[in-house]
């Protein structure tokens, strides 16, 4: 529920029809807009169609509409302490290992591994965005030097504390991994084309706007990345629930504030489609459903 697959085809065709329908863009400010405009149109498309649907219909379209929320995370909040916001995120890091996240993570993120190590005859270079504590990219280089993955993982993040106490962990576990400061919305600056084959994303979709979703999408393509993987909660109402329900039993109470909203800012998977179809023009996008809760973006340039 409030995934709305044939509602949100029809509302995007019926645009796509109008024409200029998402829009043409040339530069990043161009695509962020092109993005952002889209994503708005396609729900307001999406509310009108539903309009005129059965009762149901139109009690859920309302339901999804009271769900979203602007109000962010104290993860985004400049007022929120460091020591909070580790909190959060250490209680995050504690329901991913619970829940064998990583491992599942893992396994959407093993078939792009092997095809760039076939194709390449090397290992391949895997770039976590937005990597924040970087549980994610330490768990990945452990688990696949168990599985014997040919791999090699860099984790990345704007903010320099959480690189470079990422970075003393590694170290401290032994682990075969590393982290760099980089702003995910100009990787160009940054990278140089073909220095990573794999860019990945976890956890972090929704608290990206989708101009901003597009920016890495598309900077992750002409920085000569052969895949981009995204994985975030699924927007549901058993997640809108479930989740803060679910993580009141840390007895974290900053981190149940933090769940609740962001069971309420998931995309659906049309709109993570639209999204990466407008940064990526001619790719090969997918979405699928990845349980239990997750959303899964698969973008081959």
């Amino acid at each position: 529920m409030i995934q709305f697959p044939e509602l949100n085809r029809d509302a995007r065709a019926s645009l796509e029809a109008e024409g200029q329908f998402p829009g043409a863009w040339e530069t990043m400010a161009q695509l962020e807009r092109v993005a952002d405009t889209a994503l708005a149109r396609l729900r307001a498309r999406r509310t009108e169609l539903a309009a005129g649907g059965p009762a149901t219909l139109r009690a859920l379209s309302l339901v999804d509409r009271l769900l979203w929320t602007e109000r962010v995370e104290y993860l985004d909040r400049d007022d929120v302490s460091d020591a909070r916001k580790q909190r959060i995120v250490h209680a995050l890091h504690r329901m991913n290992q619970g829940l064998l996240s990583y491992h599942r993570f893992l396994h959407h993120l093993r078939p792009a591994i092997e095809h760039v190590a076939r194709r390449e005859r090397r290992p391949a270079r895997v770039l976590e965005l937005a990597s924040g504590s970087g549980e994610f990219t330490m768990a990945l280089g452990r688990l696949a030097g168990r599985k014997g993955l040919p791999v090699r993982v860099t984790g990345s993040d704007i903010v320099p504390a959480y690189v470079a106490d990422a970075n003393i962990r590694a170290q401290a576990r032994r682990l075969p991994v590393r982290f760099v400061e980089l702003n995910a919305f100009d990787l160009l600056s940054t990278l140089t084309p073909g220095d990573f084959d794999i860019c990945f994303i976890a956890q972090s979709i929704h608290h990206f706007s989708p101009g901003q979703l597009a920016m890495m999408v598309a900077q992750a393509g002409l920085a000569g990345a052969r895949h981009f993987v995204g994985i975030d909660g699924r927007r549901s109402l058993l997640m809108a629930v479930g989740l803060p329900l679910f993580t009141a039993l840390s007895l974290q109470r900053d981190f149940v504030h933090d769940a609740a909203i962001t069971a309420r800012r998931f995309y659906s998977e049309a709109e993570l489609a639209l999204i990466a179809d407008i940064a990526a023009p001619g790719a090969d996008v997918s979405v699928e459903r990845a349980e239990p809760g997750y959303s899964v973006l698969h973008v081959r340039y």
